[in-house]
Order: structure tokens, then sequence, then C-alpha cells
């Protein structure tokens, strides 16, 4: 069967059109599907490396089974002890590529050990902190 051509400015009849439509639309689904696949993969082996975590871990035992942190921080606490956050990506809310502490778990560390992980208990200890510095 021969293929047609298509002068500048002539459209496809009805079926053919359809077709071509449902093969747009469809590329577009799987491009999105597809972009979205690595954030998901990170999400969920990050949170299930969450689950491996023991206190009193030391910072290479951290990074050995979380990986790389995609944000950290650190301070100095009010009685001298150094306190490092990394912070892992966990939970998308942005589709803008960029990771913002809000999507992620933070993860405590006070003196090279781990004591601690989660928003929760991030806030508490940056507010604990900073109570006892300013008395």
């Amino acid at each position: 069967m021969p293929c047609a051509k298509l002068n500048v400015g002539e459209t496809l009849s009805g079926d053919d059109n359809m077709k071509s439509s449902d093969i747009v639309t469809t590329t577009l689904l799987l491009l999105l599907v597809s972009s979205c696949a690595p954030w998901k993969e990170v999400q969920g082996r990050n949170r299930d490396n969450l689950m491996n975590l023991e206190l009193g871990m030391t910072k290479d035992q951290v990074i050995q089974v979380m990986g790389k942190p995609d944000l950290n921080e650190a301070y100095q606490g009010a009685k001298g002890s150094s306190l490092v956050i990394l912070f892992y990506y966990t939970n998308r809310k942005w589709a803008d590529d960029n990771v913002t502490k809000d999507e992620c778990t933070p993860i405590v560390l006070e003196n090279g050990k781990l004591i601690g992980w989660g928003d929760e208990f991030y806030q508490s200890k940056l507010k604990v902190e900073l109570e006892i510095k300013n008395n």
C-alpha cells in the first residue's frame, strides 16, 4: 500500500487524525510517567533505608546505609556539641525537580553519633538547643 503525502496546510482525515492524536497523547503520557519514575525510586529506596538505621551509628555508617545526603546542615550546640543534620529525599511535594528540606527526612547526629531522625525530632532538637543557648 503506497504512503499518502500531505501538502502544507492539508490535514489528515477522520480515523487517521484520531490515530495520530492518540500516538501524541500516549507519547506525552509515557514521557510524564517515565520522568517521575527516578524520583519515586529514590523516595522508596530512602524510605526503605530509614528502617535500617540504629541509634548510635556513626556518620560514616549512616551514609553507608542511606547513601549521599541530598542536603545537610551543621550547628554548634549550646553546650559545645556538634550537630550535623543529613537530609534524604523521601516525600515529593513540588514538581520542579529541586529537592527542598520539606521533601526530606532529616537525620540528626550529635558529636558524630546518630541520635534520631524525622522532622518532629529535628524540630524539637533545634528548639531545645536554641532555648539552652538563649538562657
